[in-house]
């Protein structure tokens, strides 16, 4: 009787500990969801993978990697579960069809959390505050530089926060993430480590601190010297953005036809009132095209009346937009009303933009039939426009382009100076997709100190300065049709980052290569 009795016991035990790791689980993927930019809640990120980290004292290493894989599967699906409306509203194709890929996806991002809980737990880490350290390096290498479609982290969830996050000139979004991330190991540690080693627990803690306060100085340090910007070396610019908040029901030329002469009334009204060196167009869901159609080009001349334009337009590949060849999506630089430059996006939406391994599976546009057939553009190009004291380089970046780093760098390279993000974001209607857009596409102004013009056509349209700052007043109202007109400042700066983008990429690779390897070396010896 005694010995089922203890029996009994232990299982109760286990089913306690096995509930209250459940919840530490759960309670990980609120955080994550609340840090996230679709959660709204930033701060959330420093605290995020803290109760993880303390259901992992306890398991074994095979466990952890299930636990990871569940927490940062359900955080994925919580964070961007709008993709699949959105995405079926682009491509017209049937939500049942895009859901399992979107599954896919969450389970497939996931998989460097998973691989890191596994290590975590593997290594002994949750003891020490080398341990911490070691995690936190692990969690940055797998996460931030594994391929990804959509190259989102809790340090996006900082956006709003740029005091946070002006290490980003260093080591891009990898370093924010890797502060962050240190702090919630170290913090974690604090708490797991056993009340008898009460210097290694208050080691934590202090070193947390130094942590989160010398990147917080390094923010404010940072920030006051966009108060100190030396105009005299520096460009401006008047440009204006126009919001037209066309709605995704308008899909054809016959549609942009209707529509075209009340935004060329609000285009008139910003020339008759307003000093503007540029006038930007967004992404629209209506084909577009200064030099290819002539409706377009009488109606834009006449508007602009020779002010510089910049339009994000399409450029068929044969003589019309049905033929199965496929179209560009393009911006054009159109100076007195001429076509000067343009530019075809290279980065595309998968399923949006292009269905991928269309040659191969025929048979996948008999399930996704409405999917468009985008071609990327082959090579970056810069725009030059032309001012009367002074030229300025624009780097033009076509929607999801500005959330890739490398993308950008590219442009920033050749020399840019300016970045433009164009885009649709209707597509998200009022999820927090817009959010999330603008937050991944943020950061690359801190990461080349280069500002940022990005104009939606319905929001989030706002200009970013080179410290991650919105300005203000160049916002518009989300989901209006309206236009702002600002007064930019582009000083000459540049970022370590600019300069060494992979420098500090390959020190985390190279660091957690050798400390994965000395760790395995020691523990095979110890075994012997």
């Amino acid at each position: 009787m005694r010995t089922q009795a203890n029996a009994n016991l232990a299982n109760n035990a286990s089913y306690r500990q096995q509930a209250l790791e459940l919840l530490l689980i759960l309670t990980t993927v609120g955080f994550f969801y609340l840090a996230f930019p679709t959660g709204g809640y930033s701060h959330f990120a420093w605290i995020a993978l803290l109760p993880i980290c303390l259901a992992l004292t306890r398991q074994t290493p095979r466990q952890a990697f299930v636990s990871g894989f569940l927490a940062a599967t359900l955080g994925w699906i919580f964070s961007i579960w709008w993709v699949v409306p959105s995405l079926s509203a682009i491509s017209n194709s049937p939500i049942a069809a895009l859901t399992p890929l979107v599954l896919i996806y969450c389970c497939v991002s996931a998989l460097p959390y998973a691989v890191a809980c596994w290590l975590h737990v593997y290594f002994n880490c949750g003891k020490s505050i080398h341990g911490a350290l070691f995690s936190a390096l692990n969690f940055t290498v797998f996460v931030n530089y594994t391929p990804q479609i959509l190259p989102g982290n809790l340090a996006h969830g900082l956006y709003n926060q740029p005091l946070f996050i002006q290490a980003a000139d260093i080591g891009g979004v990898a370093l924010v993430f890797f502060i962050i991330h240190s702090v919630c190991f170290l913090l974690a540690n604090a708490i797991a480590i056993d009340s008898k080693r009460s210097k290694q627990k208050l080691g934590c803690v202090l070193l947390a601190a130094i942590v989160f306060l010398a990147n917080y100085s390094y923010g404010y340090l940072k920030i006051k010297q966009s108060q100190a910007i030396d105009l005299a070396s520096s460009k401006q610019i008047n440009l204006a953005m126009v919001q037209p908040n066309i709605t995704i029901e308008n899909r054809s030329r016959e549609d942009w036809q209707q529509l075209a002469p009340e935004l060329m009334t609000m285009v008139r009204n910003i020339i008759a009132t307003e000093p503007v060196d540029l006038i930007i167009v967004p992404e629209l869901p209506v084909p577009v095209s200064f030099q290819h159609f002539s409706f377009d080009k009488k109606q834009l001349s006449d508007a602009t009346q020779g002010t510089a334009l910049l339009l994000t337009a399409i450029k068929p590949i044969a003589d019309n937009l049905a033929d199965s060849q496929g179209y560009f999506n393009t911006m054009e630089l159109v100076l007195d009303n001429r076509l000067v430059q343009n530019y075809a996006k290279q980065v595309l939406l998968p399923f949006g933009e292009y269905l991928p391994f269309e040659t191969s599976l025929p048979w996948l546009r008999k399930v996704f039939p409405g999917a468009a057939n985008y071609k990327p553009g082959q090579s970056k190009a810069l725009f030059e426009l032309p001012l009367a004291e002074h030229s300025i380089t624009l780097v033009p970046l076509i929607c999801y382009e500005a959330v890739f780093s490398d993308t950008v760098g590219q442009g920033v390279a050749l020399g840019g100076e300016l970045l433009i993000n164009t885009s649709n974001d209707a597509w998200f209607g009022n999820t927090a997709g817009q959010k999330v857009h603008l937050a991944l596409s943020s950061f690359r102004s801190i990461e080349y100190r280069k500002p940022l013009v990005r104009n939606t056509n319905n929001g989030i349209s706002v200009i970013i300065d080179p410290f991650g700052q919105q300005i203000s007043s160049s916002k518009i109202t989300p989901h209006s049709q309206g236009y702002s007109v600002t007064t930019l400042t582009i000083a000459p700066m540049q970022s370590f980052y600019q300069q060494h983008p992979n420098t500090l990429k390959w020190i985390f690779i190279v660091l957690a290569i050798l400390t994965i390897t000395t760790k395995l070396v020691n523990n095979k010896k110890a075994g012997n």
